[in-house]
């Protein structure tokens, strides 16, 4: 692992109002998360992913953190996609909880990175009690990336609600990705808008969806397979 003391435990992402408002909110949480990055120390985007992670664990003893190169995670956390630096993963009781995020969480989706945290530590958001039971049923993997811009007003909505999805199920991953920082995933994936997201590589979805929207998509590219 990277020595944590050579991360500032200060980030710039972090004003100190955000500060403040973030102490009110990781106040709430009532269960541990590891916060788990993997970068590449020599880039830009990894070191600011993380010296917000570090600066945000500083803030609550339910937080904490580990850092990976690429080399020690894909020896160490075969789970984790390493293969788009910087990841940051959110772990709970030493397990993946599917919850990731490629890419630097600044700007909107500061709120994503949040409610992760806040969804998977608990209390959590609430939810329609036969929603959650169905998405707790869930048994075939369900692989969702939600591709983003940080300046995007809908895009981290789309991404809270794909990571609630993934905090209730076992079986599903959903994965926050910033497109302008991987242009061959754009090229790939003929990005053009945003949020975009696409659901086990063959559902394309536009804009933001609910809970029972993203259900029922689900399970649509269940019956494909």
């Amino acid at each position: 692992m990277i020595n944590i003391e050579k991360i500032s435990p200060r980030s710039e992402l972090i004003t100190e109002e955000l500060e403040g408002q973030l102490n009110t909110v990781l106040g709430k949480l009532t269960g541990g998360v590891c916060m788990v990055c993997v970068i590449n120390p020599e880039e830009k985007a990894s070191v600011e992913m993380a010296e917000l992670v570090r600066h945000m664990t500083g803030l609550s003893d339910k937080l904490s953190c580990r850092f990976y190169d690429r080399e020690e995670a894909e020896k160490e956390l075969p789970e984790l996609d390493a293969s788009l630096l910087p990841v940051t993963a959110l772990y709970k009781n030493d397990r993946y909880t599917g919850v990731a995020y490629h890419g630097v969480t600044g700007g909107k989706e500061m709120n994503s990175l949040v409610f992760g945290i806040y969804n998977t530590a608990g209390p959590g958001q609430e939810i329609n009690g036969r929603m959650q039971k169905k998405l707790q049923k869930l048994e075939e993997r369900v692989d969702i990336k939600i591709f983003v811009s940080l300046s995007c007003h809908h895009c981290a909505q789309q991404v809270i609600t794909c990571q609630k999805i993934a905090s209730e199920s076992e079986v599903t991953e959903a994965r926050m990705i910033d497109a302008r920082l991987y242009p061959e995933l754009a090229e790939k994936y003929h990005i053009e808008r945003i949020p975009m997201t696409i659901v086990n590589d063959s559902e394309v979805l536009m804009g933001t969806k609910t809970i029972e929207e993203m259900y029922q998509v689900m399970k649509k590219c269940k019956k494909q397979k």
